[in-house]
């Protein structure tokens, strides 16, 4: 901020006149280079009071105020190409000419035209003229005038804009707009900043057509009284709601002081007509998102916690569409409507059956990012949106230049492409067989060797690879399937006492206890003819009941093992309790029934200790009477 622009004064609903004053549009090309538009601004329609003797008519688009009622010239005038001309003109950001310059523009047109035809067109013409009659170009004159008139205008107005340098002179450039920036500002240029600095208003703060005269909507902001104008901010996430209805008129501030200290002065300024906050638990903490996008994308769970999470966001939904309904007054006559959704259900909150329209032009989104929905943060972004900030002066984009050798060597590189490895047949068939495995596809896994002739101890391709695991058997095995263990030995007959590098067998890369009782089962299916077990290092065969039993049993143990483990911490627990409970008060002491009660210290117990001695004492007492009226 320069020292000598206060930032009370970038208000842009009240500028301050000297900062107003100063301010330039500045136009850009596709290419972000500066150019400069030199246009006089159109004079003010001058409006006269009308009167019931005599309606006067005028003509905005020519600055002409002539006509009246009686004699019908307004009626002629608006059929004219002259009126017609002008009104192009206007449309193509040009200004109106008067009939002088009209008919200087149409005779310098078609003494241009004559001078191209030149001399071939002349012969032509001659021929022409001689063999027709005058009649029949008089009617050829009369047919076309309507079309040539119209494209003569058009060619006219096409030239001015060409000499008016509102294109730039490389074809590349495009069009000049304020608007060719990729940012959400429009750039205004000021003698009150520094060489390199621009100031820049938000384009969400102006109507479709107030963003194409930016200045001139400012300068209307700052004569309409804005007491009477507000608009609407809301924002929404995280189960954190905030909404507000801030006035565009700002209230008198003297500066940080008290409460307000942690608002800067141009946030203590804004005046909110009404505000409202609402907060409900909707999102598990350090997890992020929505219950309803958790229940989407993996379904619904049925814990507490996603339970209230539901609850919370119906709840949530409900209180923001009622104060959508309580505050409908306001919305309908605001002048904007500001929204912060993170998500599209959050957005469909304020859209679905509600007095905001998804189609409203007046609905908008914050053009920068904000932090929690809450009071302070909408006085923020309030604050962001409405005062003019200090930028960089955007720079022109940078043309990369490619050298002309360049092109060359790649397509050289193109031309002969290096020979491409392609696996083989082994390897293909390597690929396949482990990619069933992994998936445990027993049955495409033995439709496909026996369709391809595939040995059942087929070693797997590239060796280096699959060094470790030399055979399907010692994949399976050192990767944890043991149902594809079971079929490679019991169904397919693989041998088990292949061994790789190392010297280790299947049995000896089982990846857990699982997997070896895969292995012994298959030994108890095959029976202790199928090969030499010993080699296989292959432990006793276990039937699928022996199986079952050892690993009831070892439940069993485990379930015994966790009861013993359980009472050994609470009984832990129990000691650690009492040794802090006689650290804290003592050990105590037992007390002597035959002592009197008056020499037992009540005053070196605590209140419950008291109350404890006291019931025993009369629970003994109760039993004392017991006892001798039995005797008696």
């Amino acid at each position: 901020m320069s020292d000598h622009i206060q930032k009370n004064d970038l208000y842009v609903y009240d500028l301050a006149d000297d900062v107003l004053s100063s301010l330039e549009v500045i136009y850009f090309n596709s290419e972000l280079e500066e150019v400069q538009i030199k246009r006089t601004e159109e004079p003010k329609p001058v409006v006269k009071p009308i009167t019931k003797s005599k309606r006067v008519y005028s003509c905005t688009s020519c600055h002409i105020e002539k006509f009246s009622d009686g004699n019908g010239d307004y009626r002629s005038h608006f059929k004219s190409d002259f009126h017609k001309f002008n009104l192009k003109r206007v449309i193509k950001g040009l200004d109106p000419v008067d009939e002088l310059q009209f008919s200087k523009l149409i005779s310098e047109n078609r003494d241009s035209k004559m001078e191209k035809a030149g001399t071939n067109d002349e012969e032509d013409s001659d021929s022409s003229t001689d063999s027709g009659s005058d009649s029949d170009s008089e009617s050829e004159e009369r047919n076309d005038d309507g079309n040539d008139a119209q494209d003569e205008l058009d060619t006219i107005i096409e030239a001015e804009v060409q000499n008016l340098n509102i294109r730039d002179d490389d074809s590349d450039a495009g069009v000049v707009s304020h608007l060719n920036t990729q940012s959400p500002l429009v750039f205004l240029r000021s003698n009150k900043l520094p060489e390199g600095k621009v100031f820049g208003v938000y384009k969400c703060l102006f109507s479709k057509n107030g963003l194409q005269h930016p200045l001139k909507s400012i300068s209307t902001w700052k004569e309409q009284d804005q007491s009477q104008k507000f608009s609407v901010l809301f924002m929404i996430g995280g189960g954190h709601f905030a909404g507000a209805i801030v006035s565009h008129q700002r209230v008198a501030s003297s500066g940080n002081s008290g409460k307000k200290s942690k608002l800067s002065v141009q946030e203590q300024s804004v005046q909110f007509l009404e505000q409202k906050t609402f907060h409900r638990y909707t999102t598990r903490r350090k997890q992020g998102g929505s219950q309803s996008a958790n229940d989407n994308a993996k379904g619904k769970a049925n814990s507490a916690g996603s339970t209230l999470r539901r609850y919370n966001e119906a709840a949530l939904r409900a209180d923001v569409q009622s104060l959508l309904k309580d505050w409908e007054p306001y919305i309908s006559k605001a002048e904007n409507i500001f929204i912060r959704a993170k998500s599209v259900s959050d957005r469909k909150i304020f859209l679905d059956n509600t007095c905001i329209s998804k189609d409203d032009p007046r609905l908008k989104s914050f053009p920068f990012t904000t932090m929690r929905p809450t009071s302070h943060e909408l006085k923020r972004a309030w604050c962001d949106l409405t005062y003019l900030t200090i930028n960089d002066k955007p720079q022109p984009k940078v043309k990369k230049v490619i050298p002309a050798t360049q092109p060359m060597k790649s397509t050289s590189k193109r031309s002969t492409p290096e020979p491409s490895s392609q696996p083989s047949e082994e390897e293909q068939h390597s690929e396949k067989l482990i990619s069933m495995i992994q998936k445990s596809k027993a049955p495409l896994l033995i439709s496909y060797i026996r369709k391809n002739g595939i040995d059942i101890n087929f070693r797997l391709q590239p060796s280096s690879e699959y060094h470790h695991n030399p055979t399907m058997l010692h994949f399976a095995s050192a990767n944890g399937y043991k149902h594809m263990v079971l079929v490679l030995l019991s169904t397919l007959k693989a041998d088990p006492t292949i061994t790789n590098e190392n010297g280790k067998t299947a049995w000896d890369l089982a990846k857990d206890n699982s997997i070896r009782e895969s292995f012994q089962l298959a030994r108890h299916n095959l029976g202790e003819d199928y090969t030499n077990w010993a080699e296989s290092h292959i432990g006793e065969p276990l039937s699928t009941e022996e199986i079952e039993d050892r690993r009831q049993k070892l439940m069993l143990e485990e379930e015994s093992q966790k009861k013993q483990l359980i009472e050994k911490e609470l009984q832990a627990v129990k000691e650690r309790i009492k040794e802090e409970k006689e650290a804290k008060r003592g050990p105590g002491r037992q007390l002597d029934s035959s002592a009197p009660n008056a020499q037992i210290n009540l005053n070196s117990l605590s209140e419950n200790q008291r109350l404890r001695l006291m019931r025993e004492q009369r629970a003994r007492a109760a039993e004392a009477r017991m006892k001798k009226f039995s005797g008696n």
